[in-house]
């Protein structure tokens, strides 16, 4: 009869007990339970560091010991994620943002920023698009779209006004505003274009045209009337009237010719014979 090894027996009980112990099998069971670890390190064949897994965050690198991904919890509570290029600079942000409201960030290779895509301090949706320098140079807000240059000043506004009507306003290299073209306070569609000081140079407006000249004062009117005939209107520099062509009242053909005063000294009546 063969002894039992004492210590032998002592040694595959503890083993037992501690294989069961760190891995959570059931009772009579062959499934495993749940693995309870502080934190988790990845390495390759070579010893690398490829992965970390603990303290609330997971960190991915590339052969080259880079990171490549951060998974994990920011400062404010918030989840998010930072994606990084082969150089180990960022290039993509997901998370939320320090007032609650979640974004997207993407960076070129010289680490500027180039798009956000979230929420804004209004609380409503944005994007911004940059350029190389990391200026803004698009930006899409609450109901309108925005378009900067190189120097930042805005060259192109599209959205709605305070009225409800859609509009769109040009600017010049100064940020001075060029053309609108959209809805007038009547509800009416016009266009305005400016001249370099900023004065409206032509109106177009429901059934009219109008010319300004460099003084702000109206040369030029081409329209319908009341009565819905229409007519042209020359102005002199003081805005005084000084030709008519066009429907008088009588819906018959007028043309009239005035001083410098306003006073006529010419009138043609197109009348049948």
């Amino acid at each position: 009869m063969k002894s039992i090894d004492i210590k032998s027996l002592i040694i595959g009980i503890l083993v037992t007990i501690l294989t069961i112990s760190v891995f959570g099998f059931k009772a009579k069971s062959d499934e495993f339970g749940h693995l309870v670890v502080r934190s988790l390190t990845i390495e390759d064949d070579r010893g690398v560091i490829m992965g970390y897994l603990g303290n609330g965050y997971m960190q991915t690198y590339n052969q080259y010991g880079e990171p490549t991904l951060f998974i994990g919890t920011g400062k404010d509570g918030g989840g998010y994620m930072r994606a990084f290029n082969g150089n180990g600079d960022e290039s993509a942000y997901v998370g939320t943002g320090r007032m609650g409201g979640g974004y997207i960030r993407t960076y070129n290779n010289s680490k500027e920023e180039t798009s956000y895509l979230g929420t804004g301090s209004d609380h409503a949706g944005q994007l911004r698009i940059y350029n190389k320098e990391g200026e803004t140079s698009s930006y899409l807000g609450e109901g309108y779209l925005q378009a900067y240059n190189q120097f930042g000043e805005r060259t192109l506004f599209l959205g709605t006004g305070s009225s409800g009507g859609g509009y769109l306003r040009t600017y010049n290299f100064d940020g001075q505003e060029t053309v609108y073209v959209g809805t007038g306070a009547d509800s009416s569609g016009q266009m305005r274009i400016y001249d370099s000081a900023g004065e409206t140079g032509t109106f177009i407006g429901s059934g009219y045209f109008r010319t300004y000249n460099q003084f702000g004062k109206m040369s030029t009117f081409l329209g319908n009337g009341r009565d819905g005939g229409g007519y042209l209107r020359t102005n002199n520099k003081f805005e005084t009237e000084t030709a008519f062509l066009g429907t008088n009242n009588s819906n018959e053909g007028l043309v009239n010719l005035n001083d410098k005063f306003g006073q006529s000294f010419w009138i043609r009546l197109n009348k049948g014979d």
